[in-house]
């Protein structure tokens, strides 16, 4: 994978989620109080719309990585245990974020809340996944 290429994908994802616990953080715990009762915090549209942006970025990142890193790397086998878990969660997170906006309230909630832990945790994978690469990396 081109350098560039690689950097785009760390900037482009790591903003992603950056912006997305930040927009959970004070949505949960920094709610603004107004004459009507708790109202959002100011900055969560803003960072809805980053997060938004950053998101149509990452869908067509997630198409290149597919057509590419993915396809071509498939049969050495050596990180599937974590790339397959990380493909599967960008897709669920994908999936439940345009649910966000094309559902019913009921779906909505559910989608909300999947998009939420997703999101949250997809870290955690993605950290492994890029450690044992550059790990792999290291070793050649």
């Amino acid at each position: 994978m081109l350098p560039a290429v690689r950097l785009a994908i760390f900037v482009t994802f790591a903003t992603l989620w950056l912006s997305g616990c930040l927009w959970l953080v004070l949505h949960l715990g920094f709610a603004q109080q107004t004459q009507f009762g708790p109202g959002p915090n100011p900055w969560e549209p803003t960072l809805l719309r980053v997060h938004g942006w950053l998101a149509v970025g990452g869908v067509f990142l997630l198409g290149s990585i597919s057509a590419g890193h993915i396809s071509e790397r498939w049969t050495s086998r050596r990180r599937r245990p974590s790339g397959i878990p990380l493909a599967i969660l960008a897709a669920l997170l994908i999936v439940s974020g345009y649910a966000l906006y094309y559902t019913t309230e009921p779906l909505h909630d559910i989608a909300s809340t999947t998009h939420e832990l997703v999101g949250a945790a997809t870290i955690l994978i993605a950290l492994t996944h890029w450690l044992r690469s550059n790990r792999a990396r290291a070793e050649r």
